[in-house]
């Protein structure tokens, strides 16, 4: 039987993953390029291809998407990285975080109070989007491309 995780090894575990983030975002940036590159290329050859024109520029839009939720998880990661730092992860520092954040408007009042896990739910679930958004850009620009050729 697995033991109950404690709290600073779970934010341990969410901000290593929330830190992967990074990376799809550095890859998402390099394929929005590369869609707007595109758009620009059969725009400029003359050879217009509406449905390759549509792909290449859902892509750059999932793309934009992708750049919002880096924001969102790269946020997300700061702040569990510095709850991991405290000497205890509490109800409290919680709260103190909310209050913050609240006072930021960057919460919701409503969502204030909740438990460690749910916001690392909440947050990974953000990533997974992430990751997501990712992947439509590829899926759409290897259709695009399939079509162009």
């Amino acid at each position: 039987m697995i033991a109950a995780p404690s709290p600073r090894s779970l934010l341990d575990a969410a901000v290593a993953l929330l830190d992967q983030g990074a990376g799809i975002d550095r890859l998402s940036r390099l394929l929005t390029v590369t869609a707007l590159a595109g758009l620009v290329a059969i725009s400029v050859s003359g050879t217009w291809q509406p449905m390759v024109a549509l792909m290449l520029a859902v892509s750059a839009l999932a793309g934009l998407v992708e750049a919002y939720l880096a924001m969102r998880v790269g946020f997300d990661a700061a702040l569990f990285r510095k709850l991991a730092e405290t000497t205890v992860v509490d109800p409290e520092k919680l709260a103190e975080l909310d209050a913050a954040l609240t006072s930021l408007r960057l919460l919701p009042a409503g969502k204030a109070g909740r438990p460690l896990e749910p916001r690392i739910a909440g947050a990974r679930r953000l990533f997974f989007q992430q990751a997501g958004a990712l992947a439509l850009q590829c899926l759409l620009l290897i259709l695009g491309a399939a079509l162009w050729w």
